[in-house]
């Protein structure tokens, strides 16, 4: 495998309990690192890739490699790698917005709190910081999870629609984050959206 590749997935499958049909079937890719827009149709198992990077979802086969760390062998390792953001509410939601981050800090070991205030006011979190998330909109929970996510500093960042129900003035922030992440050399960003980014992203990955 080449040095540049700094995620892989090998023959990665999953079908959802009670279908016959794998939803991602045999998945073997490699990623460079920086941003990548992963893009296809509805029912092309998108999300579903994501949740299984994220280890939130259990391969049926094969596995994924970040940086060494084997997402089937060292899953707790492989875990503390990777921030993820998805379609549905945060976990936690008993938490305020700055109870969950402060959480999430002690489980990530390069969570930054200086970057998740920028993030704070970048996404304008200012007067929720303190209200439990089941308490706030569905916008500000995104964004919420979008600044801790952030904020964690893990070499793999995977975003799931990360530009919905987001207000003009955070989608700029996020789009200048995504920029960013475009060009870092040590970390990959992986996006699922629908709608454009943007921006030029390292590259795009069709399904």
């Amino acid at each position: 495998m080449s040095d540049s590749i700094f995620l892989h997935t090998e023959s990665l499958s999953y079908a959802y309990s009670g279908s016959s049909r794998r939803v991602v079937d045999l998945w073997s890719q490699s990623f460079e690192p920086g941003l990548v827009w992963l893009r296809g149709p509805n029912g092309s198992g998108k999300s579903t890739r994501l949740k299984l990077l994220a280890g939130m979802l259990q391969p049926q086969y094969g596995s994924a490699r970040l940086g060494g760390i084997d997402l089937m062998r060292q899953p707790l390792e492989y875990r503390r790698l990777v921030g993820f953001v998805g379609a549905e509410p945060p976990p936690f939601e008993h938490l305020s917005p700055a109870e969950r981050f402060g959480f999430l800090s002690g489980l990530y070991p390069h969570a930054d709190v200086d970057r998740w205030r920028e993030h704070v006011d970048g996404f304008g979190l200012r007067p929720f910081l303190n209200q439990p998330l089941r308490e706030l909109s569905t916008g500000t929970q995104h964004k919420a999870a979008l600044a801790a996510a952030l904020a964690l500093n893990t070499p793999l960042l995977l975003l799931d629609e990360p530009l919905n129900a987001l207000d003009a003035v955070s989608l700029a922030h996020l789009r200048g984050v995504l920029g960013e992440a475009a060009l870092r050399r040590d970390r990959l960003a992986l996006v699922v959206s629908h709608e454009a980014l943007g921006l030029e992203p390292s590259a795009c990955l069709e399904l």
